[in-house]
């Protein structure tokens, strides 16, 4: 029993160094910060109780100095009393990224802040027009291989669901996500 015990002692001590290891090597792209409920940020500036700069738990109505916003998509979110989600790919002074808003009557809150990896000359971000396992998920945000002359892209990089509820991002496999150009239907 002894034993036992000391070899599952030993098996966590590996895994909390590997788990710590791979953590410092990858850079995470997933957005669990939080803010307190009802904390809002002047507008122009990052808000948050979050990581400093972070703009997770800013309200606005336009958007902030230096920020512009480049696309997105309405989340509609049925039977939520919280109302509607959006995505916003947006340009800041921290880098490209796409939020994760609850959208009010006149204003937005950014839920979670997902920045944008670098992109490879081939690459390019589809948000909200990607199938998972063959049905459409408007909740994918995915980095595809930009290939010429085709609608429907196979080759992804990296993808991401947004989490309503718990207001993140999460990383997800990209077997099995085709995205679509939603320019590219029949005319």
């Amino acid at each position: 029993m002894r034993r036992t015990i000391q070899n599952l002692l030993a098996a966590a001590v590996a895994v909390t160094a590997c788990s710590s290891e791979s953590t410092r090597t990858t850079p995470s792209h997933d957005s669990a910060i939080a803010s307190p409920a009802g904390e809002q940020a002047t507008p122009g500036q990052p808000g948050g109780a979050g990581s400093a700069g972070s703009y997770v738990g800013m309200t606005y109505d336009t958007l902030p100095a230096g920020v512009k916003s480049v696309g997105g998509a309405i989340l509609s979110n049925p039977g939520d009393t919280r109302g509607d989600y959006a995505f916003d790919r947006v340009t800041t002074p921290r880098g490209d990224m796409i939020w994760l808003d609850t959208v009010g009557a006149r204003t937005r809150t950014v839920r979670a802040e997902l920045p944008i990896p670098p992109l490879a000359r081939d690459e390019r971000v589809f948000i909200s027009s990607c199938d998972a396992a063959g049905h459409l998920d408007p909740r994918v945000i995915a980095v595809v291989v930009n290939e010429p002359n085709v609608s429907r892209f196979a080759k992804v990089r990296q993808a991401w669901r947004a989490n309503l509820r718990g207001a993140r991002f999460e990383i997800i496999p990209v077997a099995g996500i085709v995205c679509e150009d939603p320019g590219s239907g029949p005319s």
